[in-house]
């Protein structure tokens, strides 16, 4: 967006390399090159389609609501962009698919339920490549680069604790109030996408002092502006270069765009839960616990600064689906280790001047230590985020050395399934026998037990009566390394009672892959393998080929996502609450009043007869639901 962009990059240019700060953690952000001002005759030249493959031009010629009856100069610019991404940058494209793999179907659903266009999902390729991670020269932060005031004016909270324009969802959200409230200004997408590279108010300036009516005849009469009416060069091409990246896209298996593999930077994140940690719980020991270490943690919640979670409120986190029953049971104890540090008080020490050795605000220092100082006494505060332990999580070692080998592959041009393939015969050779008990021996951790064995730490917790049973180790202590005999048998029985799974089928497209399909109905790839005859059979598949998948599944990642963020059922919020009236502050919108409530944006808008085009101003009254 305006005010936040990756690039004003050269021909070859890719972005910059960024510490983030606090802990968060070094990118490197691409981002596709500006068209520059020599190449716009080649664009010219091109004229027509036919140097274009077959591929390309099906791909090409597959529109959607907001790249149809385009200008013809629009027209070549976006053709000439859609022939540098497909092809010269295609290696980049195939990073930023990568990237996208656990948010685009999300973010998908949210743009279509507001109204708006779908096609509006692919702007975070050209705006970050899909990096929550990502920070421009500027300023502009996470997956929709939101600088830091636009980003308070659509809720998303940024302090010393945490980034919100970091959270992929939360983001997303906002990105999708910014764009509808665009719209309501301009009713043209192509103007409202521009504004949000360049500025409403940029936009509006340029649009009344030209006449037009259309971003293509701003465009043609931009050189006859005052200089400090003109659109940047960035922005002019801004909408071709959306248009050509959501082309490309929206048909990357036509064209046999493939998303890189994995790597040690970019793992792959399977679905969400969304899960609330209290004021000040230490991050780096939750994600240990639940088996992660700190930078797989950081992976799904890019949006906290610091090892500790704010101080004096509640926060979000995001787990692995399949790690949400032991989160949830870590968290009801106690949540504290290798996430905090501690400073002794000096004779004459100040808040200040701990602060000023620290680096820790004063205020929070006093949040999390409150009282007066004394000599001696020991203040607890977060780690620095640039010295932050090297956590070692309570994981298997099988799945250590699949993630090291999909490392070293990564440099290789392979497909997912490879990988997909090499964690299921890892999982063949680990299934070998383990003693029903194990006797604690001096120097056992956790970590080491469930390595030695190959086993999962969520099994050696289940075994054991959970996670709180396991907190301290004994030696001499004996746990059990399986479920009792009874209790597997029972779970025998009932498994070979279950009735068959219903089957759908899938015929085979050219240039898919085992991975890509199990991707698209929202299935694993062993489960794919598990009802078509095995990995092997798998390896290679042709066009035309019909594959088994099970019915009843969901059909995105993100989806699952979306419903982990669900709030309860109505009745017991209806019947806790009641309908009051609320008086709008300085710098509140509908959608922070929304957020403010716990309220649905348009369970508010219901409730007052309101649309996405109302606007409210300071003193405003607007009912809302509050609890009682």
């Amino acid at each position: 967006m305006k005010i936040g962009k990756l690039c004003c990059l050269p021909l070859a240019g890719m972005a910059v390399l960024i510490m983030l700060s606090g802990c968060g953690r070094q990118q490197t952000v691409e981002s596709p090159e500006l068209l520059a001002a020599g190449a716009r005759q080649e664009a010219v030249d091109l004229g027509s389609l036919s140097s274009l493959t077959s591929a390309e031009k099906k791909a090409y010629s597959a529109t959607s609501s907001l790249d149809r009856n385009l200008s013809p100069g629009m027209e070549r610019q976006v053709r000439y962009h859609f022939m540098k991404y497909s092809r010269e940058r295609r290696g980049t494209m195939e990073n930023f698919l990568r990237n996208s793999i656990p948010y685009l179907n999300y973010t998908k659903s949210v743009f279509r339920s507001r109204g708006l266009p779908e096609d509006l999902a692919y702007l975070a390729y050209l705006e970050s490549g899909y990096n929550p991670f990502a920070v421009s020269r500027s300023n502009a932060v996470g997956m929709w680069q939101f600088i830091s005031s636009t980003g308070k004016a659509y809720g998303l909270r940024q302090d010393w604790w945490m980034d919100e324009r970091r959270d992929p969802y939360r983001s997303t959200e906002a990105a999708a109030s910014y764009l509808a409230r665009l719209y309501d200004i301009f009713h043209d997408w192509h103007l409202a996408v521009a504004s949000y590279n360049g500025g409403e108010g940029k936009i509006g300036r340029a649009k009344e002092a030209t006449g037009a009516s259309k971003l293509h005849e701003i465009i043609q009469k931009n050189d006859t502006l005052d200089y400090k009416l003109q659109l940047r060069e960035e922005t002019a091409l801004y909408v071709p270069r959306f248009l050509a990246i959501a082309k490309v896209m929206r048909n990357a298996d036509i064209l046999g765009i493939q998303p890189s593999a994995p790597d040690a930077d970019h793992p792959v994140l399977i679905p969400v839960s969304q899960l609330t940690v209290r004021p000040a719980t230490d991050l780096v020991e939750l994600s240990r616990r639940i088996g992660l270490n700190w930078k797989e943690f950081q992976a799904y919640n890019p949006h906290f600064l610091r090892s500790i979670s704010p101080a004096g409120r509640t926060a979000t986190v995001y787990v692995p689906k399949n790690k949400e029953a032991l989160a949830r049971q870590v968290l009801k104890g106690s949540v504290s280790g290798a996430g905090w540090r501690y400073y002794t008080v000096a004779r004459g020490d100040t808040y200040a001047k701990v602060s000023s050795r620290t680096g820790v605000p004063a205020s929070v220092i006093r949040q999390l230590n409150p009282g007066t100082l004394k000599k001696g006494q020991r203040l607890r505060l977060p780690v620095n985020g640039k010295n932050l332990p090297a956590v070692i999580p309570s994981a298997p070692a099988r799945s250590t050395a699949v993630a090291s080998a999909s490392s070293k592959k990564s440099s290789v041009r392979s497909d997912h399934a490879s990988s997909a393939l090499a964690e299921l015969k890892g999982s063949r050779a680990s299934s070998r026998s383990v003693p029903a008990t194990y006797t604690v021996k001096s120097g056992d951790t956790l970590t080491s037990i469930a390595r030695k064995y190959d086993m999962d730490l969520d099994d050696l917790y289940a075994a054991n009566g959970g996670a709180d049973n396991l907190s301290m180790l004994r030696v001499g202590q004996v746990l059990r390394l399986s479920a009792p005999a009874r209790t597997t048998a029972v779970a025998r029985a009932s498994s070979a009672k279950k009735a068959p799974a219903r089957m759908t089928s899938h015929k085979v497209a050219s240039g898919e892959t085992a991975y890509a399909i199990s991707r698209k109905y929202g299935i694993s790839f062993a489960e794919l393998c598990a009802v078509n005859g095995g990995a092997d059979k798998l390896s290679s598949l042709s066009p035309g080929q019909v594959l088994n998948i099970p019915a009843g599944k969901e059909t995105s990642v993100a989806q699952n996502a979306a419903a982990a963020r669900k709030p309860q059922a109505a009745p017991s919020r209806a019947a806790a609450s009641r309908v009051a009236e609320y008086s709008v502050q300085n710098g509140e919108t509908l959608w922070s009043i929304s957020r403010k409530f716990n309220m649905k944006p348009m369970e508010l808008l219901a409730l007052n007869g309101m649309d996405q085009s109302t606007r409210v101003k300071v003193g405003d009254t607007v009912k809302v639901i509050r609890n009682k």
